[in-house]
């Protein structure tokens, strides 16, 4: 058994999760070799004074991490190996580590309040047809005729037919690509783009064409040379501060990019869940090619992480691929959540807290810049990074 003991002057609230790092970091450091027994729940439990319940949990976590191996009647054991292959995606991350992969929204206790009390109206005036029905015609003409209305102030003009619910902007992504790129086909996107689309190529089975990008985001000549060279299928953009360059394209590189597109008659799919924070800024490329555009945004980074809903707008030529594809991959975005975003768009709440979220930000970048003086990088005052 190991004689290595956790520091109890380094325990945080939540304890267990605060033990259960210590371990990880003495794991990663070599402190505990794999194969060494930990302590049993009480006698650590007494060493550092916490409830065996604590070390339970700590050691749960642990081998939810995969770094520990618990056996009845032997014990807890120091487990390094991985027992299957890593999934193509980002490996978990310690405690003690920054998570800066993913973008979050600034969020102060007032967005947990306008949740709650969103919640609430809910219990109160939940429709039948959200909690009863499975079949999304049934539930979401409202809905999405709500969501014409907030298209239009993304800049575009849309039929409510056009449009599917989405439990946010990944999902929408996954039936956008689906929807457009057959396995074995070739999607390209800018170089040094969204994390996600790297996993869904493997998952999906199309290949990724990385193009150059310069400050104004995607080349378009670059993707005219790609598609004359390749057999590109569909382009991929984020052309509003885009994740993880903060680069807005301007409205004539989006118009250039459209015109290749239909040149060599290939879909676009436009991930837009940050344009909204960005005040003034161009019609989206969608505008300039609406026939072959696929359109998603959400709302989970620019009101509430918790608000896991959006909306994909498809062109008459793959609506009906769309509408299949999220069929089979998420049947349908959910009832109550999407109602809470049809009441947050109809009564302001939702614009009032982009505008809140694009003042918070301005007011970090600030703070940024004065950090940062002297620094050569790029950003947008509207960006969340």
């Amino acid at each position: 058994m190991t004689l290595w003991r956790p520091d109890p002057a380094l325990i945080r609230r939540p304890a267990y999760q605060s033990l259960a790092d210590q371990f990880a970091r003495a794991i990663h450091d070599g402190r505990l070799a794999n194969g060494e027994q930990l302590p049993t729940h009480r006698r650590l439990a007494d060493d550092l004074k916490l409830s065996v319940q604590t070390v339970s949990r700590a050691y749960e976590e642990l081998i939810r991490r995969g770094l520990v191996s618990g056996e009845i009647g032997r014990g807890s054991f120091v487990q390094t190996q991985r027992r299957e292959p890593e999934p193509p995606y980002l490996p978990e991350r310690l405690g003690e580590v920054i998570d800066l992969s993913i973008l979050k929204p600034v969020c102060e206790p007032m967005h947990l309040e306008r949740l709650k009390q969103a919640l609430g109206w809910l219990a109160e005036n939940l429709p039948s047809s959200s909690a009863l029905s499975f079949r999304p015609n049934m539930v979401f003409p409202r809905h999405r005729a709500v969501a014409v209305d907030w298209l239009k102030l993304c800049g575009l003009d849309v039929s409510a037919q056009n449009i599917s619910l989405t439990n946010g902007a990944t999902a929408g992504m996954t039936v956008a690509l689906m929807s457009v790129a057959p396995p074995g086909s070739t999607v390209a996107t800018e170089a040094i783009g969204h994390h996600t689309l790297v996993p869904l190529a493997r998952y999906l089975g199309f290949n990724l064409e990385g193009l150059p990008i310069d400050g104004n985001g995607l080349i378009p000549e670059a993707l005219d040379e790609a598609c004359q060279l390749t057999d590109i299928r569909a382009v991929f953009v984020q052309p509003s501060v885009i994740n993880p360059t903060a680069t807005l394209m301007d409205a004539r590189r989006r118009e250039e990019i459209a015109a290749v597109a239909r040149k060599h008659d290939i879909a676009i799919i436009e991930n837009d869940v940050l344009g909204p924070l960005v005040e003034d800024r161009p019609p989206p490329v969608a505008a300039f090619a609406p026939e072959r555009t696929l359109y998603v945004t959400s709302f989970t980074k620019i009101t509430v992480p918790g608000l896991r809903i959006g909306y994909l707008a498809a062109p008459d030529r793959y609506v009906a691929a769309a509408a299949n594809r999220h069929l089979v991959s998420n049947w349908m975005a959910t009832p109550m959540v999407a109602e809470i975003a049809t009441k947050w768009v109809t009564d302001g709440t939702a614009m009032e807290l982009v505008r809140w979220q694009r003042s918070a930000l301005r007011w970090r970048q600030e703070i940024a810049a004065q950090v940062l003086a002297g620094v050569d990088y790029r950003v947008h005052r509207d960006g969340l990074h």
